[in-house]
């Protein structure tokens, strides 16, 4: 503990070692398996009618899942001021490069592509981003070409690139279309539909970010391009150079990759919380204290190996 104070019954702690924000709860089981770090041992206290634990089962979920619920409501909101703000660049194909899969599918300049992979296509971000991750691999792309809309298989070509975040060069995919704000259409979005794509990419980011952790735990990505605090903090210096919309939108895509994370069946953290009460209700009584803080002690040191592993990513960013 640096510095501290408290509101009523409630004590708020600022703490030397930024292993992130929480919210213990009185009678908390597990929540003992923290103490030891912040260099407090709670004395033995005999249970209490107002203790976390002693909650109704429905209580207990909508306290856990509060956090994350949070995390997406705020993703939303930044979203969609972003929508608001810059509108949509609608994906209006500028050139189509020659011996590409684009030219050889029979895509043309001035085709709208509106679907990829069965993915509606808003903006041509979103084009880029079904494409990166599906080289070699077979895609439908709809395009509206005047009145018609046409399907085409395109198989996006591997390319090489150099991903500033992990150090290494990262295989994606490339079918050979360029975009340019300058031939776009840029559609403007009223309150509502600005709302709907604050949902639509908070949706899309959890997904991805759901997709990533899959496959780092599935070994088809590696664990280098977890980044920590020192990436976080270099990308926030970057994009609040950038101006208040694009640092917006770095803010969203962070507060939806904590929501993610933080649901992950793991002890300590909050989908562990869940799971737990996933199982009493399931099964009609609470998991055992001795159970649940064998697991947290688990899932503790599982999550500080994680965080050793992305700061010893960030570091080696720095000095490679």
């Amino acid at each position: 503990k640096l510095v501290g104070f408290t509101r009523g019954e409630t004590e708020y702690v600022i703490s030397a070692v930024p292993l992130g924000g929480y919210v213990k709860m009185e009678g908390m089981i597990g929540e003992e398996i923290v103490e030891p770090l912040e260099g407090k041992a709670s004395a033995p206290r005999p249970p209490s009618s107002r203790d976390f634990d002693q909650k109704p089962l429905w209580a207990r979920f909508l306290v856990i899942i509060a956090g994350v619920a949070m995390n997406l409501v705020f993703a939303v909101a930044a979203f969609s001021v972003v929508a608001s703000s810059t509108g949509i660049n609608v994906p209006v194909v500028a050139s189509v490069t020659e011996g590409m899969p684009a030219e050889a599918a029979g895509l043309e300049t001035g085709d709208v592509i509106v679907e990829v992979d069965g993915r509606r296509a808003v903006d041509f971000s979103d084009v880029q981003r079904s494409l990166q991750n599906r080289a070699g691999e077979p895609v439908e792309v709809k395009v509206e070409r005047g009145e018609e809309t046409l399907a085409y298989t395109i198989t996006p070509d591997p390319v090489k690139l150099f991903d500033e975040l992990s150090g290494d060069s990262v295989v994606v995919g490339h079918i050979g279309v360029t975009f340019s704000v300058a031939t776009s259409v840029n559609r403007s979005l009223g309150f509502g539909a600005a709302v709907g794509e604050g949902f639509r990419q908070t949706g899309y980011w959890a997904a991805e970010i759901g997709r990533f952790v899959g496959r780092i735990f599935s070994g088809r990505d590696s664990a280098s391009e977890l980044g920590g605090p020192i990436a976080i903090g270099q990308l926030s210096g970057q994009f609040a150079r950038a101006g208040l919309i694009p640092f917006l939108a770095f803010m969203a895509i962070i507060s939806v990759n904590l929501a993610v994370l933080n649901l992950l069946p793991i002890p300590v953290l909050d989908g562990g919380h869940l799971l737990f009460l996933v199982v009493e209700g399931v099964r009609g009584r609470a998991v055992s204290v001795e159970q649940r803080i064998r697991l947290t002690q688990v899932g503790m040191l599982f999550v500080l190996g994680l965080m050793v592993l992305a700061i010893a990513n960030d570091i080696i960013r720095l000095v490679t």
